[in-house]
């Protein structure tokens, strides 16, 4: 990877920081704040404000109340495991990923959050009755906090109907409106983003014909950046998640150490794929390595940590009818003594069906345009008290539906008319340009070759205009 110099000296005073809407790939954030931890900590302490917008606000509320970032990650991870096992993942009726959200707000941020934070997170939210881009910065309490969060993180349809309030003003996902906050100059922010574009931490891609613009920020139109924008909301695999983590870590490395951020390399920490290059690289001493016993501690203590966070994890998926909040007996209760759930049940089932229609040949291909049928029967079971509870709520969910259709339409019209803006003024009209000024040097060598200059005409001596001789003119007749 090309080390790319910044535009920005950022040791010249304490900047900003600020992560962007990025879905499950906010574990490249969470890597890039972990990488700001081990090796430059004065960055996170010294910022004056931490920006976020959708899951990147989640990041920007760890960082700011110092939450464990390992715990993060590791809850995200679990729950993307969790949600690979259901049909249609994250868009299955069985996911409340709003109730998860809220359940690990409440669990990990201290009881005093709203003081760490208040006047230094600001969450970008978008207001839902007009669109109008919004920045919360004060809270009263850690509910305050909380409700910021969900608001920040609210896709409607992904997330639920009914959108969730902050002092009785309903929100959408920040990102609609902005999906990179930066304060106003002459404040300097240092940017955080998982897709490539114009961004001080981000992945790097080679250069693209195409440029995509998304509420304000510039992204590479690439193959590259299409998949992270499907992994951020609907993970391909659980590994795509974990490597965004390190991702991040390295990324963040980078520009740290091109940017001499770096105040001791004997200090720094950095992840294992950069340790072997480091150690090649330089001549500096390695850290001491940690012996075989406490890796064997470490690691029975990461696998109870997964087992507890799975456990928790699964207790979002048991359907809408028991969507409510597990209780700390039922978490800690052996997974042999748990019933067997109805979505567990129904995936082994629709598994083995796959399966063994797979194998009988000609079959497999019955067994293709059975499915959709059974998707469509399992959608309607599962549904079913969703559908009730709609129509008890017809008037509230008619009205937020047409408001966020609008918002989702504006949303993707402002990017299409921005996208082809940005690329035929720095892309096709040069181009245009080149040739129409190419056009006119053409049209002008002819002209100047077919008309002399009628000046040399009038330079030539009388003698020569009266006939040759060098006499007077003739006398005109009286």
């Amino acid at each position: 990877m090309v080390l790319e110099e910044s535009s920005v000296n950022f040791r010249e005073a304490p900047s900003s920081i600020s992560f962007s809407g990025s879905g499950f790939l906010a574990t490249y954030e969470l890597g890039v704040a972990q990488c700001f931890v081990n090796n430059a900590p004065w960055l996170l302490r010294k910022a004056p404000s931490i920006l976020g917008a959708s899951a990147g606000s989640l990041v920007a509320a760890a960082v700011a109340c110092e939450i464990d970032l390992i715990t993060m990650r590791n809850e995200m991870l679990n729950f993307a495991r969790a949600m690979k096992a259901f049909t249609l993942g994250p868009f299955n009726p069985s996911v409340d990923i709003l109730h998860w959200l809220k359940y690990i707000l409440h669990k990990y941020l201290p009881s005093d959050a709203h003081l760490l934070v208040n006047g230094r997170l600001a969450v970008a939210v978008t207001r839902l009755d007009d669109g109008e881009y919004t920045v919360i910065t004060e809270y009263r309490s850690k509910d305050d906090v909380v409700q910021a969060l969900l608001c920040s993180c609210f896709v409607p349809g992904y997330c639920g109907m009914l959108p969730p309030s902050l002092n009785g003003v309903h929100y959408m996902d920040g990102g609609f409106s902005q999906m990179q906050p930066v304060l106003a100059l002459p404040c300097r922010t240092l940017t955080v983003s998982p897709f490539s574009g114009e961004t001080d931490i981000c992945p790097r891609d080679k250069p693209c014909m195409l440029d995509m613009v998304v509420t304000g920020v510039t992204l590479k139109g690439n193959l590259a950046n299409g998949l992270r924008f499907w992994n951020a909301l609907y993970p391909l695999k659980p590994d795509t998640v974990e490597q965004a983590y390190h991702s991040g870590y390295k990324d963040a490395f980078h520009f740290l150490l091109s940017n001499e951020l770096l105040p001791n390399m004997t200090m720094i920490t950095l992840p294992q794929e950069l340790e072997s290059a480091r150690c090649r690289r330089t001549k500096t001493p390695k850290l001491p390595e940690t012996t075989p016993e406490e890796k064997e501690k470490e690691k029975e203590k990461e696998e109870e940590d997964d087992d507890e966070m799975g456990t928790t994890a699964s207790s979002f998926f048991q359907g809408n009818q028991s969507m409510q909040m597990s209780t700390s007996a039922e978490l800690q209760s052996p997974a042999a003594e748990r019933p067997l759930s109805f979505d567990t049940a129904k995936n082994v089932l629709m598994g083995n069906m796959t399966m063994y229609g797979s194998m009988l040949g000609p079959s497999g291909f019955l067994t293709d345009l059975v499915l959709p049928m059974v998707l469509m029967l399992q959608t309607l079971v599962e549904t079913k008290e969703i559908f009730w509870l709609l129509s008890q709520r017809t008037p509230a969910v008619a009205f937020w539906a047409w408001c966020s259709l609008r918002q989702f339409t504006i949303f993707f019209f402002s990017i299409l008319f921005f996208t082809v803006t940005k690329n035929f003024k720095n892309r096709v009209l040069p181009i245009i340009l080149k040739f129409v000024v190419t056009k006119q040097a053409q049209n002008e060598v002819p002209l100047k070759l077919s008309c002399p200059p009628r000046h040399k005409e009038l330079s030539r001596p009388e003698s020569v205009r009266f006939g040759g001789l060098r006499s007077k003119p003739p006398l005109r007749a009286l």
